[in-house]
């Protein structure tokens, strides 16, 4: 009988690992591990080379033993040839050698020594069932509905958390995921790269394409290139980019494409001539922002996708305190050349700011950048910068939700214990709900807490929810929704909530896999390569 799975392991770890097995082989599975001395031998068996080649699922145990042995290294190479699911499990934090690099390189982990003993063994079980391993007991059902999503490590060379482990450099491009892949925030730029080629230019008299998105005009706004002699200035490009996507999606009938689907663009890469094809977009708003000492120049084109012809351009004057505050202008400029009328209350919400006090901005948006990184050094930084802003202004209910956001993915890369970072991350983003209820992605931050960490599938559910109301147009709301139903065994709904995030982000490259890894539930094959 041919085992459904191959662990591979350091003697040294063969107390701890047994433990694992056994309990695994009373859910059912049939695993394969060596249990006699093949390890040893002076000839590496054929038998563990026809064990790897039959088995479902490969789980690498990595410790600071078993990345150091080069039977390990060797099994790994072979799975990864032989194009297994690979699943890491760290026994305890260490360094990824360059010897596995390569094989790791994207791939989900489950940190199973920061797990409650209590419930690593059954954690293991449900992730390895999510992959669609092994032949589920009956009542089977009942204990998934309330598993946990799989806790990621971190690992020099793989990329940790957010993103569900591939089949090892499979040339099937069919993705099978952990149902606990997220996304957030910037993981991105792994992995799959959808680029489309280019489709001829339509004439000038032909109309815009036919919006895509619930009627919506597609504008993609590509990252603002910044010009500043000081380092520290260039803080505004990734203002100005958060502040103006934000303003342009409270206009009726436009949808901005941002964030990572056209980080692709920038610098050397901004060739806007693609972008068309590869996003599926109306128009294209692209700009730059010079800085000089107390002199800030932001300069603006709207382009037609459709021939890359100027429809607009656009310079502002400000100094860097209050460049932001001609988003207004952009977007009664933009509304206008889309014949689109703007009510007394999109103006209002438009013009709308989460703080008055320009320092505290500076901060929050400098601690986002730091967050993005997703390193240990990073996201800590990043919430002195946000305990900096709030101590501006108290009032700042998105500087909360970003001191959340770090605590949260500070336990999510194992930097941090999940019991030491969630509750602080919750209190931190009750105390943004405190100050503004009607904060989207305060909630959005909530039901990731309430998923990864309580397990309260069904209030994380309604948190994602109560985002979406706010700011449907929000892609990580949708993305995480749809990770959230795939758990709860709703492919279909979670389906059509992942292909909603993928409207507003159609390049986010972790939203790709999640969406590959639904259509494969489903069996939508075809569309998940």
């Amino acid at each position: 009988m041919s085992p459904d799975v191959f662990i591979s392991y350091s003697r040294e770890d063969q107390q701890q690992v047994v433990k694992v097995v056994e309990y695994l082989r009373g859910q059912g599975l049939n695993i394969w591990m060596d249990e006699t001395d093949i390890h040893g031998a002076t000839i590496w068996t054929k038998e563990i080379v026809e064990a790897i080649r039959a088995c479902d699922l490969f789980i690498l145990a990595i410790s600071g033993h078993s990345t150091g042995s080069k039977n390990v290294v060797k099994e790994l190479a072979l799975a990864s040839e032989r194009e297994k699911i690979i699943l890491p499990i760290y026994l305890e934090q260490c360094e990824i050698p360059e010897t596995m690099e390569y094989q790791l390189a994207g791939i989900q982990n489950i940190a199973f020594h920061t797990l409650d003993k209590a419930k690593a063994y059954e954690f293991v079980h449900q992730t390895i069932r999510r992959l669609g391993v092994g032949q589920p007991k009956q009542d089977e059902n009942q204990v998934l509905s309330q598993a946990a999503p799989a806790a990621p490590s971190r690992g020099r060379g793989a990329v940790v958390g957010h993103m569900p482990p591939p089949k090892a450099k499979s040339a099937t491009g069919k993705w099978i995921g952990i149902a606990a892949a997220v996304v957030v925030l910037a993981v991105g730029g792994f992995f799959l790269t959808k680029d489309g080629g280019e489709k001829q230019a339509a004439p000038v008299s032909q109309p815009p394409t036919t919006p895509k998105t619930g009627g919506s005009f597609r504008i993609a706004l590509l990252p603002f290139e910044v010009n500043a002699a000081k380092e520290e200035d260039k803080w505004v490009g990734g203002g100005m980019d958060s502040e103006l996507k934000t303003a342009l999606n409270k206009i009726n009938g436009v949808t901005i494409i941002a964030g990572l689907s056209v980080n692709t663009y920038r610098g050397a890469n901004r060739d806007i001539s693609k972008i068309k094809s590869n996003l599926n977009v109306n128009y294209i708003l692209d700009g730059s922002i010079t800085v000089t000492g107390n002199k800030t120049s932001v300069n603006l084109d709207f382009i037609n996708a459709n021939d890359l012809s100027t429809l607009w351009s656009e310079s502002i004057q400000a100094t860097p305190e209050t460049v932001f505050d001609s988003k207004g202008q952009i977007a009664i400029k933009l509304a206008s050349s889309l014949d689109i009328q703007l009510g007394s209350k999109t103006s209002e919400n438009i013009n709308s700011k989460h703080t008055n006090n320009a320092e505290a901005f500076k901060l929050y948006t400098q601690g986002r950048t730091l967050w993005m990184t997703r390193s240990q050094a990073g996201m800590k930084q990043s919430i002195k910068l946000y305990e900096e802003a709030v101590a501006l202004d108290e009032d700042f209910a998105l500087a909360f939700t970003g001191i959340a956001d770090a605590y949260s993915m500070l336990a999510v890369y194992g930097y941090m214990g999940k019991d030491d970072a969630y509750p602080k991350a919750r209190k931190n983003v009750l105390d943004a709900i405190t100050r503004n209820p009607n904060l989207a992605e305060a909630y959005i931050s909530l039901g990731w807490i309430q998923f990864d960490y309580e397990w309260k599938f069904k209030d994380s559910e309604k948190s994602y929810k109560k985002a979406i109301s706010l700011d449907p147009k929000i892609a990580q709301a949708h993305q995480w929704l749809g990770i959230n139903l795939n758990n709860q065994g709703r492919q279909e709904e979670s389906y059509e909530t992942l292909l909603q995030g993928k409207e507003l982000d159609p390049n986010h490259h972790v939203l790709m896999l999640n969406l590959a890894d639904n259509c494969t539930r489903l069996g939508k094959f075809e569309e998940a390569e």
